[in-house]
């Protein structure tokens, strides 16, 4: 069995085009019709990094303290590399960043580059009869939408002046939703095909799952009076639908048989529960034994050898798959972390680090920072599918703001666990032939409303992706 984990940056919900985007997506709609998906799925963060670690991990990213590739990584808690690994499959990520992206996990199979198509598509083809897992990440549907390899500071100039034009061009974010959608479509078209080709070159089942790290807006969901500022400005910053709804479908066949075909399911999937769901249609054991390893880029954290301390928020929603019923979630959380709100700075503290959360429910979206005393609410009412609300849950959710809700959030932020001490660089060695510039690069200054924001600007310029 081949399992495949494609997770598309920053593909909103409504993109594709069998959720009525844009985009020209003739084979994810193929897919999507011929397997089940679910109408509202939620990224369990706000931007790729932690979000990828809340898919892998099965856990919300305040309670594993990872919010950059350099944090270390608590040694026991387990994932769905070291699940599927102990169930004999051979495992490879392909990520736009090898030297860094999950390497401070302890383990993550084999490392490719997802910017090298050839080298996924050789993962996802062989060698016949052995089980594998391949997860990608794929990184081109990012700002600035360009369907290649680009070094990174002429990247980040691309970057840079996308988000001054759209502070201050009329029509420009337009241009930069079309330019989205057109890199959509490219996937779909150039990348997607050769991708299931391969996987299904070896005889044996496939079983696929397709998602977002997070989704995307290019001003329309910025709080009255801002303006675009910064790439956090797109996602990360601010939890709203446009930015945390993302597709989530699964294809194929498992251990179980295939995968029932037409169906669009109700209630909330998190990104939390992709790793279990993933893993019990792959009759994989979740989550495993838990690992023991030692490493550089590993830290004592709080679990014990027993399992005791170690926190799983995620669901299997395999079963409401094979039975066609809605996911039980009755709500979906979203987490932020400072850097987000502060460009480039990652406190130390737990609170402080994961600072923004976003709660999702099927009448309401809260938004709360417990820093900046921010507290929103907006009405969204029957847009969830799943078990018909009784009048007095209906009634509990026009409450939750003053009575539930508020509360809920703050013991979330008391949980959150503090980063730890940056690891250094020479702890994460090259992969293969790619080498990286140097972080000394010229910094790029975005606009601002003074000579000093504009200079802090400059002193803060970074993405977060790259360390």
């Amino acid at each position: 069995m081949i399992v495949v984990l494609v997770v598309v940056d920053s593909l909103r919900a409504d993109a594709p085009g069998f959720a009525g985007g844009a985009a020209r997506t003739p084979n994810l709609d193929r897919l999507a019709a011929e397997g089940t998906g679910f109408h509202h799925a939620v990224a369990s963060a706000g931007w790729t990094v932690p979000s990828l670690v809340s898919m892998t991990t099965g856990s919300f990213p305040h309670k594993v303290g990872v919010g950059r590739w350099r944090h270390p990584f608590p040694r026991r808690r387990p994932s769905l590399f070291t699940a599927f690994a102990a169930a004999g499959f051979d495992v490879h990520t392909a990520v736009h960043n090898p030297r860094f992206a999950f390497a401070n996990f302890g383990f993550r199979g084999s490392a490719l580059d997802s910017e090298d198509p050839d080298a996924v598509v050789a993962a996802l083809r062989g060698p016949r009869g052995v089980d594998r897992l391949v997860v990608v990440h794929h990184w081109w549907t990012h700002l600035p939408y360009r369907n290649e390899a680009i070094p990174r500071a002429p990247w980040r100039k691309l970057c840079s002046e996308a988000i001054a034009q759209m502070a201050e061009e009329p029509g420009a974010p337009e241009r930069q939703s079309q330019l989205y959608a057109d890199s959509i479509s490219w996937f779909d078209r150039e990348l997607l095909p050769r991708y299931l080709d391969a996987a299904s070159s070896s005889g044996g089942p496939v079983l696929l799952a397709v998602t977002g790290d997070h989704g995307e807006n290019w001003g329309e969901s910025l709080p009255p009076g801002r303006r675009m500022e910064h790439i956090y400005d797109l996602h990360g910053r601010w939890l709203t639908d446009d930015t945390t709804r993302v597709p989530l479908f699964f294809w194929g066949r498992g251990t179980g048989g295939a995968v029932p075909s037409g169906q669009m399911l109700g209630g909330f999937a998190r990104g939390v529960d992709l790793a279990p769901t993933l893993a019990a249609l792959a009759g994989v054991p979740w989550p495993g034994p838990l690992p023991d390893a030692q490493g550089p880029t590993l830290v004592e954290r709080g679990i014990g050898a027993d399992g005791s301390g170690l926190d799983l928020d995620g669901l299997s929603l395999a079963q409401c798959i094979d039975a066609g019923q809605p996911a039980p979630s009755r709500m979906a959380l979203t987490v932020t972390s400072h850097n987000a709100i502060v460009p480039a700075r990652y406190p130390r503290n737990g609170r402080r680090m994961w600072r923004r959360f976003g709660l999702r429910t099927a009448d309401c979206r809260y938004q709360w920072d417990g820093q900046a005393g921010l507290r929103e609410v907006t009405s969204r009412p029957g847009e969830v599918g799943g078990p018909e609300l009784s009048m007095w849950e209906r009634l509990g959710d026009n409450l939750r703001p003053t009575l539930v809700t508020w509360a809920q959030l703050a013991r979330e932020r008391s949980r959150g666990v503090g980063p730890g001490e940056l690891l250094p660089k020479d702890r994460f060695p090259l992969v293969g032939s790619q080498q990286y510039e140097d972080d000394a690069e010229p910094a790029v200054v975005v606009p601002g409303d003074s000579p000093d924001s504009r200079a802090l600007a400059e002193d803060l310029r970074t993405l977060g992706y790259m360390d």
